[in-house]
């Protein structure tokens, strides 16, 4: 065995001066540099990573306890397990919600899928938690660790955000559905008294689809014409039952109140359709309550395909889809009737007659869906009853469809006075025009020894009337309508005092009192002479413009007055 030191030198002790003192010490040779690494102090050696413990306690509790590893807790069971589970779950939820048959089955699953999901998150995050704890605490790399623990608390704020507004606020509705009772309400349906009309009013809700479908099949509904709506809406659902209900058996829609939402779906399965006078429509996107952006543009591609069997324009369906669910578009009755989704406006006071044999009820029907003769009645109630019975009786006389129609010209007539006379100077001064150019209409030149039309028109003899233009006719149906929805005198007029005599006497002459008092007067038909001439009439209404407007109001007022 040899030694890697160097000898030492030979001293022999015999020659040694033992008095000298002693030598300095030779400093020892530096050592090398591997020797001075060698003597640094070492780091403790890092306790390798913990094995994984054999799980005797099963696996999920083995994760709610931190026993994991942070790979197989985080990615594993809250990623790869987890989240598959609760998109499956709220999936479903979704799915019945937009498309299920049943919401009372949709509410049940969901007070049940809803805890759980909750159940199964707050397992995931918790024994996450603990799983990135242990890590850190056995010197994991802190960057992974706290990118966990930063993931997990994001977690928590959203699971506690859509516990506390997407859950426990609706909580309570949700166990009255799963109860089968609906918390927005039902509609309620009514036959009329002679069982021809059903009105559906109210919030269409749970269960309305069925009760519908049952009445319509019903030995109540053997005569029934029509189904008349007024409602807010409701569960699209419900509704679309609605549709195949009322599409099995052809019968008409009419809304008479605002027909929204839902609503628009059974409105459209009618055939015809048709749109009171005080009726409107409005559309806005669907909403599924979830405040899922997934579902609800699910829910919104069902309802425009819905939209789309019914026979709504594609611009429409565009302009319903871009309306949000909390606002309404209420579509004006023209762009209705440009798209043939509604009869058009009747333009004169003619109303679509029954057939031979109808009864009163149906005149009534065509009466009211009469924008002028609704407005009529709302002003003096009895009026539409009134014209009715007079076209039912020509009808049942053999008269024909034109004289069955100028029999409600005498109804009409008893209101005539009142509607001129109280009416604001605007609104008479168009009828004054309006009375002008009818009289110009009629003046053509009789047959010698007969009245003139015009004549006749002066005197009250309605039945002249059918002579006038369409063009007329027209424009005095919209002044009907105006003056019938203005608002009613606040008192009645006067007799003239002997002012304004004297003023009439120096403006137009005295002669235009009362002058167009019989325009409405309802005079039988009668054989007569020729009658005095329209002309002096025709020129006393062409100078009313050249008078100063306190005088014009005057003499216009007095034309339909009678007497001094």
């Amino acid at each position: 065995m040899t030694d890697a030191r160097p000898p030492r030198p030979y001293v022999d002790p015999t020659q040694v001066d033992h008095n000298a003192p002693p030598a300095a010490p030779v400093p020892a040779p530096e050592p090398a540099a591997w020797e001075q690494a060698s003597h640094q102090p070492r780091r403790a050696p890092r306790r390798p990573a913990r094995p994984p413990k054999v799980q005797r306690t099963g696996y999920f509790k083995a994760h709610w306890r931190g026993e994991h590893s942070l790979v197989r807790a985080y990615w594993v069971n809250s990623f790869l397990v987890a989240t598959p589970l609760a998109f499956a779950l709220t999936g479903l939820m979704g799915w019945i919600s937009a498309k299920g048959d049943s919401l009372q089955v949709f509410a049940i699953v969901l007070l049940i899928g809803f805890p759980l999901l909750m159940a199964l998150d707050v397992w995931c995050i918790v024994g996450a938690w603990r799983s990135a704890t242990n890590y850190l605490r056995e010197r994991g790399s802190t960057l992974w660790g706290w990118l966990a623990r930063i993931t997990l608390v994001l977690s928590t704020l959203q699971l506690a955000v859509s516990v506390l507004f997407g859950f426990l606020p609706d909580v309570g509705e949700f166990w009255q559905m799963a109860r089968g009772i609906d918390p927005i309400g039902q509609a309620t349906f009514s036959f009329s008294a002679d069982g021809r009309s059903l009105k559906l009013d109210g919030v269409i809700g749970m269960g309305d689809g069925e009760r519908l479908k049952a009445l319509l099949a019903s030995e109540a509904a053997r005569n029934l014409k029509r189904i008349d709506l007024s409602s807010p809406g409701g569960r699209v659902r419900e509704a679309e039952r609605m549709v195949a209900a009322l599409k099995q058996h052809g019968h008409e829609a009419r809304a008479v109140g605002t027909c929204a939402s839902a609503c628009t779906l059974v409105f459209l399965a009618g055939n015809p359709r048709q749109l009171a006078p005080d009726g409107q429509l409005g559309f806005h996107r669907a909403s599924t309550g979830t405040y899922n952006p997934v579902f609800e543009e699910l829910a919104n591609q069902q309802l425009a395909r819905t939209y789309q069997d019914l026979g709504l324009p594609q611009p429409m369906i565009d302009k319903t889809l871009k309306t949000p669910s909390r606002s309404i578009w209420f579509v004006p009755r023209e762009e209705l009737q440009s798209y043939a989704l509604i009869a058009p406006s009747p333009r004169t006071l003619a109303i679509p007659l029954p057939q031979a044999g109808a009864p009163l009820a149906d005149f009534d029907d065509a009466l009211h869906m009469h924008p002028v003769w609704e407005a009529l009645e709302r002003r003096t109630a009895g009026t539409v009853d009134a014209v009715a019975k007079r076209m039912l009786e020509a009808r049942t006389s053999g008269a024909s469809d034109e004289d069955v129609q100028a029999a409600a010209l005498a109804p009409l007539a008893r209101q005539m006075p009142t509607l001129v006379n109280g009416a604001d100077p605007i609104l008479r001064r168009r009828y004054v025009q309006l009375v002008s150019e009818q009289l110009k209409a009629l003046r053509t030149p009789p047959k010698p020894g007969t009245r003139p039309a015009c004549r006749d028109l002066l005197d009250g003899r309605l039945a002249v009337r059918q002579q006038l233009p369409l063009e007329t006719q027209i424009r005095e149906t919209e002044w009907l309508l105006d003056a019938a929805n203005s608002a009613p005198p606040r008192w009645l007029p006067k007799p003239p005092s002997a002012i304004e005599l004297e003023v009439l006497d120096r403006t137009v002459g005295s002669s235009a009192l009362g002058m167009l008092s019989h325009l409405w007067a309802d005079t039988p038909e009668a054989a007569g002479g020729a009658g005095a001439s329209c002309e002096p009439v025709i020129a006393m209404l062409d100078r009313m413009p050249a008078q100063s407007p306190a005088r014009r109001e005057l003499a216009e007022k007095l034309l339909f007055q009678t007497g001094r």
